[in-house]
């Protein structure tokens, strides 16, 4: 029967190291070591040093590894993390069309690899760095609470993250509301990222979770239900507008380029029958990328509302254009008809008519 290993002053230190017993000499047949031999085997058998249980030992080079991926994946997604709502801010921000809409796709795809890479690298490497460790899973009990509740904490975030992924979808297909949920629902993911790194480095007892969770939870729902009540009133007040209101609004965003918000103005699946287009325009996707086109060959262009008739969801507005196209021809004086039909406070159609006849030599825009 192999003898436990019981060494001498002079020989190695009595380590536990995932060696089977029967590796163990006697403590009388172990020769004293030098100690530059020592240094070697401490090298060599450093890495199976027991760190928690000696029946699942495992080497520290594929520990650090999973650390390495776990560490690497929650740099790379909370970094691109951080960068996503002022992203999502910048898609809503449609004043700079031949910008914003050129390289949404290119940076949703990036975006997207990143953030939803990083979550993936950063899931699975906890998930099996809990394993080989021996922590348990959502456990709220001392000593191992800090863990539980960053585990119910990554929940939430994994979560969200898919809804984030579900909208950015939805509003590439077209569904062009979609993306001013996004800001929002990043500002929320970060916040969150921020208590998981808390729980991960200070790691407070059970007793002391309401202490460091409370307040940054409190401070989070009443952000989130002062949006929601933002969101609301603007909705209600939009509603709320008389027709010579909502025609005026729709021209002074024209006027003022301010291009965020008049596209606000429309659902996400409105029609845009316009003589300047080869044909119908639907979708509020197209609409933006026909307003890109037709700004690309005018200069300037100004329409005043001269007379507006209303009755329920329909608004008859008559109107004078004057401007002048990048190639120097002057655009005066021409006479139109805009037709817009409503559907809770929002765009759902709209028919121009005018005599193309007067209009300055300009190409049609195709979507």
């Amino acid at each position: 029967m192999p003898q436990p290993c019981t060494p001498g002053p002079a020989t190695r230190p009595n380590w536990t190291v995932a060696r089977p017993s029967a590796w163990c000499k006697p403590a009388s047949s172990v020769q004293p070591v030098s100690s530059n031999r020592w240094k070697g085997w401490s090298r060599r058998w450093k890495p199976f040093v027991t760190i928690h249980h000696r029946e699942h030992a495992m080497p520290d080079h594929s520990l650090n590894m999973l650390l390495f991926a776990h560490v690497l994946g929650a740099a790379i997604w909370f970094g691109t993390a951080l960068t996503f709502p002022f992203w999502g801010r910048s898609i809503n921000r449609a004043s700079r069309l031949e910008t914003v809409l050129d390289i949404s796709d290119r940076v949703f795809q990036l975006k997207l690899l990143l953030v939803m890479g990083g979550l993936a690298i950063t899931l699975v490497s906890g998930i099996l760095l809990t394993l080989k460790m021996g922590y348990p899973f959502f456990s709220f009990q001392d000593p191992f609470a800090w863990l539980g509740t960053a585990q119910v904490l990554v929940v939430f975030i994994t979560l969200v993250s898919c809804l984030i992924l579900y909208l950015m979808i939805q509003g590439l297909r077209g569904r062009r509301s979609r993306f001013r949920y996004v800001p929002p629902l990043g500002y929320n993911n970060i916040a969150l990222i921020a208590l998981v790194y808390m729980e991960m480095t200070l790691r407070p007892a059970a007793t002391e979770q309401w202490a460091w969770l409370g307040l940054p939870l409190v401070l989070l729902v009443a952000a989130d239900l002062i949006y929601a009540r933002h969101l609301y009133r603007r909705i209600q007040r939009l509603r709320s507008l008389s027709p010579e209101q909502f025609v005026g609004r729709y021209f002074q965003l024209l006027r003022d380029e301010d291009m965020t918000w008049f596209f606000r103005m429309f659902h996400d699946d409105a029609e845009f029958h316009d003589p300047f287009a080869t044909g119908p325009v639907r979708g509020l996707k197209a609409i933006e990328r026909f307003f890109q086109s037709l700004g690309d060959q005018f200069e300037d262009i100004d329409i005043l509302p001269r007379r507006v008739l209303g009755q329920g969801n329909r608004i008859v507005t008559e109107w004078t254009a004057n401007g002048i196209t990048r190639n120097g021809a002057e655009m005066q004086d021409l006479q139109g008809v805009n037709v817009m039909e409503l559907e809770r406070g929002k765009i759902r159609r709209i028919d121009i008519f005018f005599d193309s006849r007067q209009l300055p030599p300009v190409t049609r825009v195709s979507v």
